[in-house]
């Protein structure tokens, strides 16, 4: 079979499509099965019928090798040539970790459906640089939740919690607002040393009974001060 290819020249070539192909023939492979005898980076030793040889995981062969699986390997007719693991047919232990190679990284695309990971006992997630998550909602639901970090930064429009006991201990608080509004039915605050506040107006408004006690009381004021009531009593 012949085939016409236009040169830049406007000439025509003709190449032989059988000859081209006699020029760089496919491998001829067998398949065998054979035991891994060890298993490194990215080199295993297999032990067949013919001996040990040194194989590499074929790119479709997403599970990890480990000592003594039995694998199916691609051998070429060549010796020179590489022989390929093509699948782990039975693990060495069945309740062996298993582990899928992704080597250079992977990406899981479900765009018409859902994509659900699913773990009897344990779920962990972990990145050497940077682990993020995007989507339009995000529902956690657990029974105990523990957050371990350095540094914590929280951005958003509007935060709403709801929980029936909040705890919080640190060595240093500061609060940045510009309208701070809390409803309490109880209040119980307890100062070790010094508490201080700076404001342009300060107001304090009791429905009942305001009680100002300490050991040394002491009230200043630049220019007036003044006390209104039905009843006064001072001593």
């Amino acid at each position: 079979m012949e085939t016409t290819t236009c040169l830049p020249d406007g000439k025509e070539k003709k190449a032989d499509i059988h000859e081209s192909s006699q020029r760089t023939p496919a491998p001829d492979l067998s398949l065998v099965r054979g035991r891994v005898l060890f298993a490194d980076k990215n080199r295993f030793t297999v032990m067949t019928e013919t001996g040990p040889h040194v194989c590499q995981s074929a790119a479709s062969c997403l599970v990890r090798p480990e000592n003594e699986d039995l694998v199916l390997v691609a051998m070429p007719s060549r010796p020179k040539e590489m022989a390929y693991i093509l699948a782990v047919l039975e693990r060495a232990e069945t309740d062996t970790v298993m582990e899928i190679d992704l080597r250079c990284g992977a990406r899981l695309a479900a765009k018409n459906g859902k994509v659900e990971i699913e773990a009897g006992t344990e779920l962990r997630l972990s990145a050497g640089v940077q682990l993020e998550a995007s989507a339009r909602k995000i529902s956690i639901v657990s029974d105990a939740a523990h957050w371990l970090t350095h540094t914590f930064s929280l951005l958003g429009k509007t935060i709403e919690t709801v929980c029936s006991v909040w705890r919080e201990s640190s060595k240093e608080r500061e609060t940045v607002s510009e309208t701070w509004t809390q409803r309490l039915g109880d209040s119980y605050r307890h100062v070790e040393e010094l508490d201080e506040t700076q404001a342009g107006t300060s107001r304090t408004i009791a429905r009942e009974t305001a009680l100002l006690h300490g050991r040394v009381s002491y009230v200043q004021a630049e220019e007036f001060v003044k006390l209104d009531g039905q009843e006064v009593h001072l001593g």
